[in-house]
């Protein structure tokens, strides 16, 4: 007679991140719509009460997914930022964390594609959104010499180039190191520009 396979005990902590990392490699490989907690059951290998028993519904655990994710996203940034020895470095870290997050492999634009999960953590994106800008204006301001208000212009339209820039890598396969080295050496070309004509004027 076989032995019979003895099932981990896992703690109450490692049991919610496996549950959701299943989770994350479910919707990674399968899409949101096909996402159903029994599945989720099946593939963690648990049963669905278990499941239950951490997340009462669909939404929560999807929510809960999204402010582990979101969470560990932004402590990586911060992280990052931490080690910057210079201004370039600053804008690559801010690029590179556009193009990160719109990589193959990560969940949080399908989760933050849909409002009823992403207004789960929406002030705290707000917070971080608020914190990063002002961040990146005091960098531009001491780096440039710009006043606060260039400084909040030309960082605000180096955002958006970069994140235009990284959806659309990914959409057209472009070469993503390639695509980034391009975009920084275009923010800074044109922060150093808006700056000269600002001190000329």
């Amino acid at each position: 007679m076989p032995a019979s396979r003895k099932r981990t005990r896992l703690s109450p902590e490692a049991r919610y991140n496996q549950l959701l990392d299943s989770a994350r490699a479910m919707l990674i490989k399968d899409g949101l719509q096909a996402f159903t907690m029994e599945g989720l059951a099946r593939a963690a290998e648990v049963s669905a009460p278990l499941v239950y028993n951490y997340f009462p519904n669909r939404p929560a655990l999807l929510q809960a997914l999204l402010k582990r994710e979101y969470r560990r996203f932004v402590d990586a940034n911060v992280e990052a930022f931490s080690e910057a020895q210079n201004f370039e470095d600053i804008v690559r870290i801010s690029v590179t964390s556009n193009f990160d997050h719109q990589a193959p492999g990560n969940v949080l634009p399908l989760l933050l594609s849909q409002p009823e999960i992403a207004a789960g953590i929406k002030n705290d994106r707000n917070k971080s959104m608020r914190q990063s800008a002002r961040f990146l204006v005091k960098m531009a301001t001491k780096h440039y010499r710009l006043d606060q208000k260039q400084a909040q212009l030309v960082i605000g339209m180096s955002s958006g180039a970069s994140i235009a820039a990284a959806e659309l890598a990914a959409n057209a396969g472009l070469d993503r190191e390639a695509t980034i080295e391009l975009v920084v050496q275009y923010i800074l070309s044109g922060i150093e520009r808006s700056a000269e004509i600002q001190t000329s004027s």
